[in-house]
């Protein structure tokens, strides 16, 4: 089967309208129209969750954390709970200790814009470093990026590196797609890349970082930086007693589709076929996969076909609400079986 084979025929028709409209537009990048769409069926039908959290994840997609704010308490008042994002953000946060906590002696946050203006902030992680062995940087509300601003952060960091503190990141993922954005723009900015290394190093993640060295080194013309492993005290974490209906996935049974996914011949597509050819149980991690238009999505499909037909077991971990209503629409779910956090 091939793209140009998706027929009307596999097209799912039992989600909500303005569900279908939403995932389409947002999957062709028109993400005012499917904001406009989740509005207007919010107010015709607001019993319908599903419209809220994929609002949510518009909002938090493009960093309008005003927005979300506001989406989440609307949310709250109308069905007496938080949604998915918000729990999990707070079981998260719970399992921290209490200094390290929002609202703690060593927790700082940065929002908005990370630029020169940010230099308050990191001076006082810093100075809650001489007195914590352990900190924790927020950067989950950042919505932009400046070259000031990425020398400031990647240096502090590196001081407390040497000064022996730990450092807790949350929000590091939404800054290195924030990172990856304006390298598009501006490819040779050396603070963006700098940082994006060290984010890199701080999630261990030298698959990346290797690849993402040579781009810096080509880019910038300079020598390409060596992979250190990063080591540094971690903080003792409160776990609790949880009964989980899904299973973990440790990171070697994994792959990963990051960013945005476009077309029939998006390079994910062949690194997640070679991933295919060496594993039976195929769990694919889209917690990162920002939006995938319908021409890949269809191509995706039709790989996963393909896959099932010579006895894979295909899983989709965690796709955003926009994202996983496409998958809905194109009937993978007949092919796989798509984890999503429940409401």
């Amino acid at each position: 089967m091939s793209v140009s084979s998706i027929e009307v025929s596999e097209i799912q028709g039992h989600l909500h309208p303005a569900v279908e409209s939403a995932a389409l537009r947002h999957a062709g990048g028109f993400t005012v129209e499917a904001r406009r769409v989740l509005e207007q069926g919010i107010a015709l039908s607001p019993e319908e969750r599903r419209l809220w959290l994929m609002l949510l994840d518009l909002h938090r997609l493009g960093g309008h954390w005003k927005d979300y704010e506001g989406v989440v308490a609307a949310y709250r008042r109308q069905f007496g709970h938080e949604p998915p994002s918000e729990r999990e953000r707070q079981e998260q946060e719970a399992r921290l200790p209490e200094p390290l906590r929002t609202g703690g002696k060593a927790c700082w946050a940065l929002g908005g814009t990370l630029d020169a203006s940010s230099v308050g902030t990191l001076a006082r992680l810093r100075a809650a470093a001489s007195h914590h062995t352990i900190v924790h940087l927020d950067l989950s509300r950042l919505s932009a990026v400046e070259p000031a601003g990425c020398r400031l952060l990647a240096d502090t960091l590196d001081q407390l590196i040497a000064a022996g503190n730990g450092v807790v990141l949350t929000g590091d993922v939404l800054l290195g797609r924030l990172l990856r954005a304006a390298l598009e723009t501006e490819p040779t900015r050396r603070p963006y890349w700098e940082l994006l290394l060290t984010l890199l190093r701080f999630a261990q993640d030298r698959v990346g970082f290797e690849p993402t060295a040579l781009e810096y080194a080509l880019a910038a013309n300079v020598p390409t930086p060596p992979w250190e492993p990063l080591i540094m005290p971690q903080p003792q974490l409160i776990l609790p007693d949880e009964r989980r209906n899904e299973p973990r996935y440790a990171m070697h049974e994994r792959f990963v589709l990051s960013g945005v996914m476009t077309g029939t011949d998006d390079m994910q597509l062949g690194g997640l076929v070679d991933f295919a050819e060496e594993h039976q149980f195929l769990n694919i991690d889209l917690a990162q996969l920002e939006r995938l238009d319908f021409v890949c999505a269809a191509q995706l499909a039709n790989t996963f076909a393909s896959l099932t037909r010579v006895g894979k077991v295909i899983r989709l971990i965690r796709p955003n609400q926009l994202v996983a209503g496409l998958l809905e629409l194109l009937n993978l779910g007949s092919y796989a079986s798509i984890v999503t956090p429940s409401a």
